[in-house]
C-alpha cells in the first residue's frame, strides 16, 4: 500500500513538471517561429570632412569621440593673407562704384556754369576783335606816345648838358653814363609806344580773329559735352569695371568662407586626421565623422532561413548598452552571394555554415546607437 502511494506521488510530480515545461516551451517556440535572430555590431557611414582650399590649419575645434551637429564649426585655416586681399578688393570695389555713380549722376551745376562762362568769354573776345579798336583805345595809345616823346626830349636835354660838362671835365664818368642810359631807355620807350599805337590804329589781325573763333567753337563743344553728361560708352566701361571688382571681391569672400570647416552631418568624431600648424591640401581629411542619423546593423542569415527574409521586412533591434529598449529597423539589403560565416563567430561549427549578409537600417532618432556597439536583431516574419 505504501509502495502504491509512493508511485502515485511520483506520477503526480512528473505530471506537474511536464506541465510546467510545456507551458514554458510553447511561447518560446512561437517566438522562434515568428522571428529570426541575428547579432552584430552597429555601423555608420563615415565621412571625411576636408577644406576646399589649401592652407595652414590654425585650429581644430573638435576631438575624437566628440558628438557634433550638422554645420557645427570643426576647424579653421589661417586667414591673415586672405583678409588682406579681401580688404584691398573691397576698397577697389568701393572706388569703382563711386566712379560709376558720379558718371550716372551727370555733370554738376557748377561744372555746367563754368563751361557756360567760358563760352560767354570767348564770344565777347571774338566780338571785340571783329569790332576793331575803339576811339578811346586809339586816343590812349597816342597819349602814351606823347608822354614817351616828352620824357625822351627832357632826358635828351639832360644828356646834352651832361655831355658838355663831361667834355669840359666838370662832371664825372658816372654822371655822364647815367644821363646817357636814361636817354637811351626813353628813346626805346618812344619806339615801343609808337609800335603799340600803330597796332591799335590798325586793329586786330585776321589770324587773331581766326584764333578767337576757334576758341569759341571749342568752348561751345565743351559746354555741350558738360551739359549732356558722360557718353554711354564711358558709363558702360565704368559698369564693366564695377562687375570685375565685384567678381574679384566675391572670390576672396568665398575663399574666406572656405577657411571655416563645418561638419557635413550630425554624428560622432571617429578620428582626427590633422593637427593645428600643419599645412593641409584641398581635400585632405581633417576629421572623420560617423553619421549617427543613418546607422545600420550588418548581420548574417543562414541559408535555410533565406527564403523567409526579404527587403523592407521589419526588424526589432536591441543593444546591450540600453537594456529593454527596442529600436525599429528595416532590411535594406540582402546579398545575392553566399559566404562562410565570418571568422569572428566563436564556434567552428558556426564558421563553416553558408550564410547571406544582410543590412538592417535602424531608426536612431536620439542618436543613442553608435558605431561598434554590439546589438541583436529579430527579423519579424509573417504573423509577428
Amino acid at each position: 500500500m505504501r509502495t502504491k502511494k509512493i508511485r502515485v506521488l511520483i506520477l503526480l510530480v512528473l505530471v506537474s513538471i511536464g506541465s510546467v515545461v510545456a507551458i514554458s516551451f510553447i511561447p518560446f517556440r512561437e517566438e522562434e517561429e515568428n522571428a529570426i535572430r541575428i547579432s552584430g555590431n552597429i555601423e555608420a557611414t563615415d565621412i571625411a570632412a576636408s577644406f576646399k582650399i589649401a592652407g595652414r590649419l590654425e585650429e581644430r575645434l573638435v576631438s575624437e569621440g566628440e558628438m557634433i551637429g550638422r554645420d557645427q564649426p570643426v576647424a579653421r585655416l589661417e586667414q591673415t593673407e586672405l583678409l588682406q586681399e579681401a580688404a584691398m578688393y573691397r576698397a577697389e570695389l568701393a572706388s569703382a562704384r563711386a566712379a560709376l555713380a558720379e558718371l550716372e549722376a551727370g555733370s554738376r551745376p557748377e561744372e555746367i556754369a563754368k563751361a557756360e562762362a567760358a563760352v560767354n568769354k570767348a564770344e565777347a573776345n571774338l566780338a571785340a576783335l571783329i569790332a576793331g579798336s575803339r576811339r578811346q583805345e586809339i586816343a590812349a595809345a597816342r597819349a602814351v606816345v606823347d608822354r614817351a616823346r616828352a620824357e625822351a626830349a627832357r632826358l635828351k636835354s639832360d644828356f646834352a648838358r651832361q655831355e658838355y660838362l663831361y667834355e669840359n671835365g666838370i662832371s664825372s664818368d658816372r654822371e655822364f653814363d647815367a644821363a646817357k642810359t636814361a636817354y637811351e631807355m626813353a628813346e626805346a620807350r618812344v619806339k615801343e609806344s609808337v609800335e603799340q599805337m600803330q597796332l591799335v590804329e590798325e586793329g586786330p589781325r585776321q589770324e587773331e580773329i581766326d584764333a578767337a573763333q576757334a576758341a569759341l567753337v571749342e568752348a561751345r563743344e565743351q559746354y555741350n559735352l558738360v551739359k549732356k553728361g558722360p557718353r554711354i560708352e564711358v558709363i558702360e566701361q565704368a559698369r564693366a569695371r564695377v562687375e570685375r571688382a565685384e567678381q574679384a571681391f566675391a572670390i576672396r569672400e568665398t575663399k574666406l568662407a572656405y577657411t571655416n570647416l563645418r561638419s557635413p552631418l550630425t554624428g560622432i568624431v571617429l578620428s582626427e586626421q590633422a593637427e593645428p600648424g600643419e599645412y593641409v591640401n584641398a581635400g585632405s581629411p581633417i576629421i572623420v565623422v560617423g553619421d549617427l542619423e543613418n546607422v545600420w546593423l550588418r548581420g548574417y542569415v543562414n541559408e535555410t532561413d533565406l527564403g523567409r527574409v526579404k527587403p523592407g521586412q521589419s526588424v526589432r533591434v536591441t543593444a546591450d548598452t540600453y537594456p529593454g529598449k527596442v529600436y525599429n529597423g528595416t532590411i535594406s539589403f540582402i546579398s545575392s552571394e553566399a559566404e562562410f560565416t565570418p571568422k569572428n563567430i566563436q564556434t567552428q561549427e558556426q564558421r563553416v555554415k553558408l550564410v547571406y549578409r544582410v543590412k538592417i537600417d535602424i531608426s536612431n532618432p536620439r542618436l543613442e546607437l553608435k558605431p561598434g556597439m554590439p546589438a541583436d536583431a529579430q527579423i519579424l516574419l509573417g504573423g509577428a
